[in-house]
């Protein structure tokens, strides 16, 4: 075994000890209480462990880490969503979508009604 060697990653070992049950519970929540959600593996990095994202048909998200690429397929086929390779396929634009919609939740000027408008709403209802 040459040095170099200690430090690749072996493809037999498993990718850490695994969720806890406790995450195990909010992504089996997250895909049996939303519509149309689909799974994407993200690959693991330096800092983070590998994880799946799972996103809703509205464009909510929930991402948790899994032990491996395995134990995301057998959660996933366990409750019948497609699952992806995010390195592959990406994220679909709704996820993109849903979060500026959460952030831009502030109303312009050009918003608004006139003045005048208002006046006349408020003494129809008197």
């Amino acid at each position: 075994m040459s040095w170099i060697d200690r430090f690749k990653r072996r493809k037999d070992k498993p990718g850490g000890p695994g969720p806890s049950a406790q995450t195990q519970a909010k992504l089996t929540d997250f895909m049996a209480t939303r519509e149309g959600v689909e799974g994407f593996v993200e690959p693991p990095t330096s800092v983070y462990a590998m994880t799946l994202c799972l996103v809703a048909a509205d464009g909510e998200y929930l991402r948790q880490p899994v032990r491996d690429e395995r134990h995301a397929r057998k959660l996933c086929s366990d409750q019948g969503v497609p699952l992806y390779d995010a390195r592959i396929v990406g994220y679909p634009r709704r996820m993109r979508d849903y979060e500026r919609g959460v952030r831009q939740q502030t109303i312009g000027l050009d918003d608004l009604p006139p003045l005048d408008v208002i006046d006349e709403r408020e003494r129809r209802d008197d």
